[in-house]
């Protein structure tokens, strides 16, 4: 991840099988500063933090599956203007119930346009 967080003009991120090792994930002010569409797929994640709401200023889509130990979907997210979408696939049911409080919050403070999408393995058959 070190090399991944300095690349400033990064706008697609795939963190696919165990891409990121460890079981929790700190990010800073200042990384990802371009980054419009992150999927985590298949992470052992438990722990995801952001440091601050400066964190993925441009960030349109969150893609997270197959994520079953990740706690939540840091809280910071909510504040991202940019964000549209978060889709949460066959993951725990923490992080897809902190995906529609981001969404609740967003919709208090008047954008309409972040979609949530839920769906667990029963659904995809």
């Amino acid at each position: 991840m070190t090399v991944i967080r300095s690349l400033p003009n990064l706008e697609v991120l795939k963190l696919k099988d165990n891409a990121f090792i460890g079981a929790e994930w700190e990010c800073s002010d200042g990384e990802f500063p371009r980054l419009k569409f992150l999927l985590m797929d298949g992470l052992n994640l438990i722990c995801w933090r952001v440091e601050s709401t400066h964190h993925f200023p441009c960030l349109e889509r969150l893609i997270i599956t197959r994520c079953w130990k990740l706690e939540e979907i840091p809280c910071e997210i909510e504040e991202i203007p940019t964000l549209q979408l978060i889709e949460v696939v066959r993951a725990s049911k923490s992080a897809a119930n902190s995906a529609v409080s981001i969404q609740e919050e967003q919709r208090d403070l008047g954008n309409d346009v972040l979609q949530v999408r839920i769906r667990d393995r029963e659904e995809e058959n």
